[in-house]
């Protein structure tokens, strides 16, 4: 495993975590909610763009 692979999954699971303990103590629509979804959902697909090497748009 490369360890671009191995950080993005590090930041996968703290994002989780993170995630979790939010959705826990506030609403679903809270905007740090969001944020964080959002920001779990990105590393998510950057993980599996690079997993499966394809190129980024970026």
């Amino acid at each position: 495993m490369s360890k671009e692979l191995a950080n993005l999954i590090k930041k996968i699971e703290y994002l989780r975590t993170l995630l979790y303990s939010l959705i826990c103590n506030k609403d679903l629509t809270n905007p740090d909610v969001i944020t964080c979804s959002q920001e779990l959902d990105k590393l998510i697909v950057d993980y599996e763009l690079l997993r499966l090497n394809i190129p980024t748009a970026a």
